[in-house]
């Protein structure tokens, strides 16, 4: 077995995360890391996926 921890921060793309809706979010990253995990290892367990926003920039909004 294998532990896999992965950190990702993307400031400058969009994505179809919606604010506010964070369970919706941590199953869409949880399929995508399951599904590109996939490629390399037979079986995957995605255990814990979180997500958390950035501070808020100059122009007041969220990076999340």
């Amino acid at each position: 077995m294998r532990t896999v921890h992965v950190r990702v921060h993307c400031p400058d793309r969009n994505s179809e995360l919606r604010p506010g809706d964070e369970q919706r979010n941590e199953l869409i990253i949880e399929d995508i890391v399951s599904t590109a995990l996939l490629q390399t290892f037979d079986t995957v367990l995605v255990d814990y996926v979180t997500i958390n926003c950035s501070p808020e920039d100059d122009d007041g909004d969220e990076d999340c």
